[in-house]
């Protein structure tokens, strides 16, 4: 049989058991409790290189405090040991950019696989509160950089002074280069109505060089095509005078007879030149005046 004075400070031992176990569970409460949310798993930059002057975005982040304690920091970025710079499968380039906290102004670009020590004005998210950061993603693309996606995993953390993540989100870093193309003319020319004009002088038979090419710049490869309104000859205005004449791009003779066209195959960035020389056919017997032909190149991305 137990006694009373023995049973009494076992119960008494009970009771100060249960209220350590609630003021843990307490504790446990009042920790901040901080989640991220990018809105969406990958921030996508997209960048034109023949139109665009820089490829920026800025993208939203929320930070969500479910705790009953504010959480305060700064944000983190890690690359969990992958080379710093957008990648592309099957190749080794490496497309360089930076991060900024918009709020704090800080960099927090992770060029050595993290950004390290931040400095400036922490985060503050309040208990039970939400709070909007802004980050900027600013790319340096390379000069001739092919079109296609460029990407990197981003490990967004916010950390606090002491060291400890209050949370972390893996965020995909997005550069997607569109492909494009144009074409133009340069060397000797001028304009007339707006039209580049190529003169050619006295017309007599034989191969000319002209100090005139075609270009092309282009994030890989592409067509280019070429139609004569004349199919090849040289009229007259207003007559049915004509002579015969041909076209040489560079190495491609042109077949200016029907429409014609050409592939260029790459997965690279491409600036061509193509130095124009014309073929004048027979032009003895040839009534005197002025003869021209309009040549149309266009190009298209492949």
């Amino acid at each position: 049989m137990i006694s009373r004075s023995v049973r009494n400070p076992l119960i008494a031992a009970a009771a100060v058991l249960g209220a350590v176990a609630l003021a843990g569970q307490a504790s446990a409460q009042a920790k901040c409790d901080l989640t991220l949310d990018p809105g969406a798993d990958q921030w996508i930059i997209r960048y034109n290189p023949l139109e665009d002057d820089a490829a920026v975005r800025d993208f939203d982040l929320a930070l969500i405090n479910a705790g009953k304690t504010p959480c305060n920091g700064r944000f983190n970025v890690s690359l969990r040991g992958e080379p710093f710079g957008l990648g592309a499968p099957g190749t080794s380039v490496r497309v360089p950019y930076a991060m900024q906290d918009q709020q704090s102004g800080a960099d927090i670009t992770p060029r050595s696989g993290t950004s390290g020590i931040v400095t400036g004005a922490q985060i503050h998210v309040p208990k039970e509160g939400r709070e909007l950061a802004r980050i900027r993603v600013a790319v340096r693309p390379p000069a001739n950089l092919g079109y296609g996606r460029y990407t990197q995993i981003a490990y967004i953390a916010l950390q606090a002074a002491n060291g400890e993540v209050h949370a972390e989100r893996p965020v995909t870093l997005v550069l997607e280069t569109a492909p494009a193309t144009i074409i133009g003319l340069k060397g000797e020319f001028t304009r007339q109505n707006g039209i580049p004009t190529i003169s050619l002088g006295d017309l007599s038979q034989g191969t000319r060089a002209l100090n005139t090419s075609v270009y092309v710049h282009s994030t890989a490869g592409y067509r280019v095509s070429v139609t004569s309104q004349n199919l090849g000859k040289l009229r007259q205005a207003g007559t049915n005078w004509s002579i015969d004449y041909g076209l040489q791009m560079g190495a491609r003779q042109v077949n200016l007879t029907a429409p014609y066209s050409f592939d260029v195959v790459s997965a690279r960035a491409r600036n061509d030149d193509y130095p124009l020389t014309v073929q004048i056919g027979d032009t003895s017997g040839k009534r005197a005046g002025d003869y021209s032909d309009i040549l149309t190149f266009t190009v298209a991305a492949i």
